[in-house]
């Protein structure tokens, strides 16, 4: 692996790929999640169903492996350090 680039400007298009890559796993995730626990009912229609809790469980640790990805590929690539997620 070579040095840290430092800037954006300084990244590869493989290590530009990665942190798309990234960026796209984590936006997933969270769509995935909040269609599990945020969906509406439609009036007249249908009331969604709560999603079983090893489902529930599944879509939150993709989750946290998307961002914990998104943060070890800006940390390795840029030396950048995005905030913690709250404990």
């Amino acid at each position: 692996m070579r040095p840290m680039a430092g800037t954006p400007e300084e990244l590869s298009e493989d290590e530009r790929r990665r942190l798309r890559r990234a960026g796209e796993r984590l936006r997933t995730a969270s769509k995935e999640l909040e269609a599990l626990v945020a969906t509406d009912p439609i009036k007249n229609r249908w009331t969604p169903e709560p999603a079983p809790p090893e489902i529930l469980d599944a879509a939150r640790a993709e989750l946290w492996t998307a961002w914990d990805e998104l943060r070890r590929s800006y940390r390795e690539l840029l030396g950048w350090e995005p905030p913690a997620p709250p404990a």
